[in-house]
């Protein structure tokens, strides 16, 4: 079976090296999140980027369905909380909560798959809620992180609602861990890269972010040795397959 067929069946994206390899060619389709789609894969992964609402401040209560964001900002993703001039570094920038919201639906193919949001950086401290449910609280604005979102989601085309609170302020839970007015730098804050949504199949290719494998999750490729045109790689891949819920009928 040839290696695209094999990851295809496992619902993967094949990396850009990977799929040139496979078809012995360069492969210059679009590449989604590092990613190139595989035909026939169970998997996709959309744009999560467009149509957020956003406000600079806190907001009581904004994690929740209801809460009335009609008179936030409109803002698309990546997003910083403002614009300063060259000599900001480090002491001018706002530093504190602000608030990002999103509605959208999820049409799952298949009920016994996944449904992830993932997000490439926040800046600093992230507490994500899907449906009024907390789902993610990460800390460090530099890492990408990950939600399981299977299981808050509303399916077959209802209406879901994200929301992100993204919070600067000086921390000493996550790198640099040092007041920002003694830094010859800024960490502006906001979601200020890209976003996407993941849906897999029941059998699928672990997120690393989200693997309980140490130094494990998704796939790992490492070169043994190279002898002169020649390389030997090795490849580990992990995957999961999700058990199908029971029901008890009364």
């Amino acid at each position: 079976m040839s290696v695209k067929r094999i990851y295809a069946a496992l619902g993967l994206m094949v990396l850009s090296g990977f799929s040139s390899f496979a078809d012995g060619r360069r492969d210059q389709r679009f590449s989604t999140a590092g990613f190139y789609a595989v035909e026939g894969s169970p998997r996709t992964v959309a744009n999560f980027n467009p149509g957020w609402r956003f406000h600079k401040g806190d907001a009581s209560g904004a994690e929740a369905v209801g809460f009335d964001d009609r008179e936030w900002e409109a803002a698309n993703l990546p997003h910083g909380l403002e614009i300063l001039g060259e000599n900001a570094s480090g002491c001018r920038n706002y530093q504190g909560k602000a608030w990002y919201r999103k509605k959208f639906a999820v049409n799952k193919a298949s009920s016994h798959g996944k449904v992830f949001i993932y997000f490439e950086a926040v800046m600093g401290e992230a507490q994500v809620w899907v449906n009024g449910k907390e789902v993610a609280h990460h800390f460090g604005g530099y890492l990408p992180f990950a939600a399981d979102v299977t299981d808050v989601l509303n399916a077959n085309g209802k209406p879901n609602v994200v929301a992100v609170m993204a919070d600067n302020s000086n921390s000493k839970l996550y790198p640099p861990g040092k007041e920002q007015n003694k830094l010859d730098f800024t960490y502006m804050g906001g979601i200020y890269r890209d976003t996407y949504l993941i849906e897999t199949g029941p059998l699928h290719v672990t997120l690393r972010e989200l693997s309980d494998t140490v130094a494990g999750g998704g796939i790992f490729a490492a070169t043994l040795d190279v002898n002169g045109s020649d390389a030997e790689m090795e490849v580990r891949t992990e995957v999961a397959k999700t058990v199908p819920r029971s029901w008890t009928f009364w």
